[in-house]
């Protein structure tokens, strides 16, 4: 089904009889679940005392910021596993979240009068604006009546209607992404400490799906993703092509999965995009939404950056067990085509560790 301002889904992503008449967000409806190791244990005392809060995320950036944020809703949930969690996020995104246990719900962004009327029908009490140029967010919030209001002190008129600002700077600190989003939990006292890595989570049939479309690849299965909009750096088509006889020689059958340009699979959207990842048995890519993905999904991935420092692996580094980094040593990396100077034979040991 597709998505549009009028649906609703559930977590079978079926069709809802009921649509909500005062919201023109989607929403994604999920039933919360108890997953192995998700939640901290709590004795019944304890959860007679605590409050189930009701947190809205907005995250209306790119897909690789949005998984890196999912660490947030670990925290809370290892804080207080009767917490409600809502994520507002972009259209094109919002489909990375689905079968997500954690989140209660997922909001579509739409413009401040929209923002205002979702505020005021789900009634957070406390909505985390993580992404500091969308500060009409913030706005919103405060004329909805939002308790809490978290945002980074940028704009006036964002500094002004936030009850809690973080000051820290991002940049050249040498801290995670991942770290810098626990900052919008000092409020509660949750900030702090080393985040976990965030999951993402696919159905069985999806998973199946994505199996059978790579059935006639066989494996071990390496998948490409060739750029990405958010990489900081890119080898070239040049440096794929000689990469992919690299590959193959050593055993490995390489699969272009994007962009949908670069790849000879039929186009699909990005829960098969999802599925085809989970179906590899490590994927290479540049720093861009897909390599978060596979990390995200726990696929062993092989990831190259560069060396400019708002796309170093200090601060954009995939999170997982099974994330390799390679770095070029040398300017000229960040640089059109710098990277090609790195030797697709050189990868070949760091494949064999992640297997």
């Amino acid at each position: 089904m597709p998505w549009n301002d009028r649906s609703i889904l559930n977590n079978s992503r079926e069709p809802c009889e009921a649509i909500c008449a005062r919201s023109q967000h989607a929403v994604l409806q999920r039933q919360r679940v108890r997953v192995s190791g998700f939640f901290m244990h709590r004795t019944n005392r304890e959860r007679s005392r605590m409050h189930a809060m009701r947190f809205l995320i907005s995250r209306t950036d790119a897909i690789g910021d949005l998984v890196v944020s999912l660490s947030l809703v670990e925290r809370i949930l290892s804080r207080n596993p009767l917490a409600e969690i809502h994520l507002l996020v972009r259209e094109n995104t919002a489909p990375v979240l689905e079968a997500h246990p954690g989140i209660h719900a997922i909001h579509l962004r739409g413009n401040g009068s929209e923002l205002e009327r979702l505020f005021k029908e789900i009634r957070p009490e406390a909505v985390l604006n993580l992404f500091h140029r969308d500060q009409i967010v913030t706005v919103a919030a405060k004329r909805a009546g939002v308790p809490i209001r978290v945002s980074r002190a940028r704009g006036l008129n964002q500094i002004l209607s936030a009850t809690h600002l973080i000051w820290k700077g991002r940049y050249g600190t040498g801290r995670h992404e991942s770290e810098n989003v626990l900052d919008f939990l000092a409020p509660f006292g949750w900030d702090g400490g080393w985040p976990s890595p965030p999951r993402l989570f696919l159905t069985d049939e999806e998973r199946s799906r994505g199996l059978a479309e790579l059935g006639r690849y066989p494996r071990p299965r390496i998948g490409i993703v060739h750029r990405g909009s958010g990489a900081g750096a890119n080898p070239s088509d040049r440096w794929w092509d000689r990469a992919d006889s690299t590959f193959r020689q050593a055993g490995w059958l390489p699969i272009s999965l994007a962009p949908a340009e670069a790849s000879e699979l039929p186009a699909t959207g990005l829960r098969g995009l999802m599925a085809r990842i989970a179906a590899c048995d490590a994927v290479i890519s540049p720093s861009t939404g897909p390599a978060h993905i596979a990390a995200a999904l726990g696929v062993p991935l092989l990831v190259l950056m560069g060396l400019r420092p708002n796309h170093s692996p200090d601060r954009w580094a995939p999170m997982g067990a099974r994330v390799q980094v390679i770095q070029y040593p040398g300017p000229e990396a960040d640089l059109e085509d710098g990277m090609d100077r790195l030797d697709p034979n050189s990868l070949l040991t760091h494949l064999d560790r992640l297997r």
